[in-house]
């Protein structure tokens, strides 16, 4: 049993899905139950002490805990400022670290948005999708998604290859940001993951959608829209994660959208399920 052994069942109580930890001071980003791919919405920091001791949370309910070696001993008062301290300095240093690299994605996203031609029409992935482009843009064979946040300003792109595959600028900002299709906002305002998705609702429904780009993005958006518009009916359509949550008893698309509905006072709209993959 390592030093550590405690430190680790103390995150794993709490929903953070880690293997091993680092106990150098600094602040470490872990996934969390119920994070979307790629999200990490879980952190802690852990000091080697004497004695060792730590904090850990989740950026996305709010929780923050401190832990200690030694069992249930309380932290002396001492010991409570000194891991505070260490707590707020590695946030404010890993704030700094993620607001160069976000400045320098959107400055590359920039660069590429402005140097693309308007979406071809007959490219395959909308060809697949049956879907319009709705102003996306296109460089070198892939299709250029905006992000942007309340104010449109452009802060990050995703891209779309031919044959689906999507990616986002490296350092780039997404939490809150989407991408808007239909401008005229009116009683109803939908809300889905993927541009495919939000580009069918519009077509079907004729009812603004949002491109949230990950189930972990649905309530930032959400809540971004609830303050631009208090009295549009916003709808959270979800993708319904039915493989997902057989192999890991958690459904993300499905719960992240339920947990945006409650957040804006919303609803959750689904697609009728069928059978689910082996």
């Amino acid at each position: 049993m390592t030093r550590t052994d405690g430190f680790i069942v103390a995150l794993r109580g709490a929903g953070l899905l880690v293997q091993c930890v680092v106990s150098d001071g600094r602040l470490r980003r872990v996934r969390a139950q119920g994070d979307a791919a790629g999200q990490r919405s879980g952190w802690y920091v852990l000091h080697p002490g004497p004695p060792m001791a730590g904090a850990y949370g989740n950026w996305k309910t709010g929780a923050n805990e401190q832990w200690r070696s030694g069992g249930d001993a309380a932290l002396s008062s001492e010991e409570l400022a000194r891991l505070q301290d260490t707590v707020r300095r590695a946030q404010r240093r890993q704030q700094a670290e993620r607001a160069k690299r976000q400045a320098a994605a959107r400055q590359l996203a920039v660069g590429r948005w402005q140097r693309a031609s308007s979406a071809d029409p007959a490219h395959p992935y909308l060809a697949a999708k049956g879907i319009a482009a709705h102003g996306l843009r296109q460089l070198h064979g892939s299709l250029l998604v905006p992000m942007r946040d309340g104010e449109g300003r452009l802060w990050s792109l995703q891209s779309i290859d031919r044959d689906g595959s999507k990616r986002f600028l490296t350092g780039g900002r997404k939490r809150g940001l989407y991408y808007a299709i239909g401008r005229d906002v009116g009683d109803v305002l939908c809300v889905a993951e993927g541009f495919a998705t939000a580009a069918s609702v519009f077509e079907a429904t004729g009812y603004p959608t949002a491109v949230a780009f990950d189930a972990g993005n649905l309530e930032p958006v959400a809540r971004q829209l609830r303050a631009k518009f208090p009295h549009a009916l916003i709808v959270l359509c979800a993708d319904d994660d039915a493989a997902a949550a057989l192999r890991l008893g958690v459904n993300p698309g499905l719960t992240n959208a339920q947990r945006a509905a409650h957040a804006v006072g919303g609803v959750v709209a689904m697609p009728p399920r069928g059978p689910v993959p082996e």
